[in-house]
């Protein structure tokens, strides 16, 4: 997945959390029954619909950024074992 394809997918997640939240807190606002009896609820709710997608993002990056810097490691060069000549000792 390409940089820029990943920044739209977290954008479109990002926008659809952040318009569910907005949903909630204008209904609250106009006040709609079911979420006048549950405030807390829904403002609960609106913070951990934000919540979750930037942290989903946050630990998708890092571990993007572990399997970057595994892979640009590289392995030790193995060194030659020394022969012990034809006598053996």
């Amino acid at each position: 997945m390409t940089v820029t394809a990943w920044l739209k997918a977290r954008a479109v997640e990002l926008g659809a959390s952040l318009c569910t939240a907005g949903i909630l807190m204008a209904g609250l606002a106009i006040g709609v029954p079911f979420l006048r009896e549950r405030i807390p609820e829904t403002f609960l709710y609106s913070f951990c619909c934000v919540s979750a997608v930037l942290l989903r993002a946050m630990l998708d990056l890092s571990v993007r950024a572990t399997v970057l810097a595994a892979h640009s490691v590289r392995p030790p060069a193995r060194m030659p074992v020394p022969s012990l000549g034809p006598s053996g000792a």
